[in-house]
């Protein structure tokens, strides 16, 4: 089993009890049995190791300190959340909204704490820094608004506790309408603008309105490029038709249904193309659970600079 490993912390790998490499912003790979021990020791030593083994079960249920993706002919292990030595209960900021209070505080890493008179929730947060609470209105609704401006966190509860909204967002204006601004590091620098009416506590789409970069033109792209600008345009949410031949483009709705909702393309990795040959495939990533991902590949024919057909690599 091909295991590719990368870390949100300088650390040390260790797999099979030996070392296997320094990482700090790259990425290791080893290929390893059923049930090897792994470990992450971190170079700043006011973090604890983060140890387990890597076997069937971890990739079917990762434990919350990684983020794993199953692609098949290999797996991915990020080691994202590390828990510092000196781990306690540290409340950050409070605040109130739609009838709740809501506090950020570090146990072991940030999270989120929302009570009302019921009860209570809690959620794991992104390391963002400094978090800001408050009580926004869209339309004639309360909403409790939580926002993490150094990640893009940006989520808001209804009454009831109710979670109505959560994504990742550069900016967002409430009034009538709530209105969030997200941007794309893809080959076409997408910009995405989506408007959300309140009603009756949630949070319903209305529009949505993605562009690329102002001098990006899909007819311009080498080949081999091609596809994967394709997968992106899907996942931001953007007019795909103009990569797709006269034929395929009548078809757009039945491609969407077949290729299913996926929330990334990614780059296969080299024991990909070892195992299935020199395909031009890029790989569809799909959320499983919070920190758990499979990826499926498919590789895109085109002809004259168009796409004339998809087909999942096997």
């Amino acid at each position: 089993m091909r295991i590719y490993f990368s870390a949100a912390l300088p650390c040390v790998l260790r797999a099979g009890g030996a070392p296997a490499g320094f990482l700090s912003g790259n990425e290791l790979c080893a290929d390893m049995d059923e049930h090897v021990p792994v470990e992450f020791i971190p170079a700043d030593a006011n973090f604890l190791p983060l140890t387990f083994a890597a076997g069937k079960s971890f990739f079917e249920k990762p434990p919350a300190c990684c983020d794993v993706y199953r692609c098949g002919c290999y797996n991915i292990i990020y080691a994202a959340r590390f828990v510092p030595r000196g781990a306690g209960f540290d409340a950050k900021c409070q605040g109130r909204g739609a009838g709740m209070q809501a506090t950020v505080f570090e146990c072991g890493g940030p999270f989120l704490c929302i009570q009302d008179g019921e009860g209570f929730d809690t959620y794991p947060l992104p390391q963002a820094g400094e978090y800001e609470i408050g009580e926004e209105r869209i339309g004639n609704e309360a909403f409790l608004c939580v926002r993490g401006q150094a990640c893009g966190f940006l989520a808001f509860f209804s009454a009831g506790r109710r979670r109505a909204l959560q994504l990742k967002a550069n900016s967002y204006e409430c009034g009538e309408r709530l209105r969030v601004t997200q941007t794309f590091a893809d080959v076409a620098c997408h910009t995405a603008e989506t408007e959300y009416a309140a009603q009756n506590g949630e949070l319903v789409l209305l529009s949505k309105k993605v562009r690329a970069r102002k001098d990006f033109d899909p007819a311009a792209l080498d080949e081999k490029i091609l596809p994967f600008a394709f997968f992106q345009e899907i996942a931001a949410g953007g007019d795909f038709t103009p990569y797709l031949s006269e034929s395929l483009a009548q078809k757009a709705d039945l491609l969407c249904e077949y290729l299913g909702d996926f929330c990334a393309a990614a780059i296969p990795k080299e024991i990909f193309y070892r195992v299935h040959g020199n395909v031009n495939a890029v790989g569809l990533v799909y959320r499983r659970a919070e920190n758990s991902f499979d990826m499926k590949f498919f590789r895109a024919e085109t002809q004259d600079g168009r796409i004339v057909n998809v087909l999942p690599v096997e």
